[in-house]
Formats: C-alpha cells, structure tokens, sequence
C-alpha cells in the first residue's frame, strides 16, 4: 500500500491544527511573517531551537505595521543548549509563561536536540514535524540539515519531517510506494518539483510528471530528475531507496490574526 502525503494541508487557510504535529523554528532567516502564520495555526505544538526564538520574536517585531502580535505566537518551549538565546528574548518569553529548557549535549545540534524534544510528546501514531528553516545560506548548513533530517527519520520511524523553506517544501520519501497529492487548483503550488538521490544511488517509477520515468537508475554524477513539472493532482513514485521530493509553492496574501 502505499504512503499518502499532503504538504498542502499546512498551508490552507484558517486551518485546525493536526492532531500530534509540531512547529520547530530553527535559528535561521523566516521566509515570512504569513508562512509562519500559517505553519502555526495548523499545527499544535510550537518548539524554538535556541537561537530559533530570537527569529521569531524579531520577526513579529521588525514592522510596527504587522498584524501579527507577539503574545498570539508564544512557543509551548524553547529547548537546545541555549548558547544562542539572547537574554532580551529569554526574559521576553519567560514573562509570559514559555518553558525554556536546556540539553547541554555537544554531541547533537540543536535541530537534533529539537527532535529529541518532539519525540519525546504523547503520540498516537505518525507525527508530523514542520520544520521552519533554509537551505539557501552556507552550503555546509544546508546540506547538514537534509543530513539530519534523513537520520532522525531512520531514527524516529513515527517523525514525518517537512522542511518549509524561502520558497520550496521539502520530504523524504523512504523505500516503497508512494503518493503525493498536489492538487494545483488550490494555487497554493508551481508545476516544479525534483527528486533527488541525495541520501545514496536509488531506481525510480513516477506517475503524474510532465517527464515520467520507469525503474529509472538515479544517482548524483548520473541522472538526477530536478526541473521536472507536474501534471495532474497527484504524483506516484516508487522508490528503491531514499529520496529527496521537493516542491515549489507560491507566495500567498497575508493572513490577518483576528
């Protein structure tokens, strides 16, 4: 059978939040005040990692225009070894109620360390983690991060992580079938998608894409479908080993906080 993912459902608007779901912000550039706003409202845990709160405090508070109030956006914690938390933020967040805690391990970053965190909450099955951050600044970084992504999944079968990015979302698609819904009249997404080998040399089938393949060999150095476009409301691929799917989405209207 196969695995059914649907990264639209986090970007709807007025959306509930997903039962065992959580927001991990990351100590990196936010995309934008309305991606932020959307991730949280459909989801029912919100995690800073370290350095992760100084983004989001300074991103609801660079515009004294914005709709969005800091004191709607509280985290339920604040969790890493907290090397990177300023202490305007730290006393900020502490003022209203917001559990910071520390993990001194040098061991783990503080996306691992966040992780940790997320696994550790009452579940009842598949948790999906959105993970607010980039691939867009240092190389090393960025490719640290999908390498991080990848372990804690082998790791924490139960974790679904989807990496939400300046203008791309980000999953991993582990050995098997699988189905990506990608509904385009929604106009939430661009026909551009990738799949990349970028865990080990994998053979892919797709169904759905402008340029479909068949037990097609995959590897970077090799063939590597990036560019290609989508081409109906769902994507099928089958997959010998890891892979990356990534897909564009739009820049939607903002949303106003009432």
């Amino acid at each position: 059978m196969a695995t059914e993912y649907k990264p639209l459902d986090f970007l709807e608007y007025k959306c509930h939040p997903k039962p065992g779901s959580a927001l991990v912000i990351l100590n990196q550039p936010i995309a934008s005040e309305e991606l932020l706003g959307h991730l949280w409202e459909c989801t029912d845990y919100h995690l800073c990692a370290d350095g992760g709160a100084n983004r989001l405090l300074d991103c609801l508070n660079h515009d004294e225009s914005t709709v969005f109030d800091p004191l709607e956006y509280l985290p339920d914690t604040i969790h890493g070894d907290l090397d990177s938390l300023r202490d305007d933020v730290r006393t900020f967040y502490e003022r209203y109620g917001v559990e910071v805690t520390k993990d001194p391990d040098q061991y783990s970053t503080d996306f691992g360390k966040a992780m940790k965190k997320v696994a550790a909450l009452p579940s009842h099955g598949t948790q999906d983690v959105v993970i607010l951050g980039t691939i867009s600044g240092r190389v090393d970084q960025g490719l640290g991060l999908l390498h991080e992504m990848y372990r804690e999944q082998l790791r924490r079968s139960h974790l679904r992580l989807w990496l939400f990015s300046e203008i791309s979302i980000s999953f991993i698609l582990a050995a098997g079938e699988h189905v990506v819904h990608t509904p385009m009249s929604e106009g939430l997404i661009t026909p551009n998608i990738g799949i990349v080998p970028i865990f080990g040399p994998s053979k892919i089938t797709t169904e759905g894409l402008e340029w479909d393949v068949k037990d097609w060999e995959t590897n970077m150095g090799g063939q590597v479908s990036t560019s290609n476009h989508i081409v109906g409301h769902q994507v099928a691929v089958r997959t010998e080993s890891a892979v990356l799917f990534t897909m564009e989405r739009r820049e939607f209207e903002k949303i106003v906080v009432t």
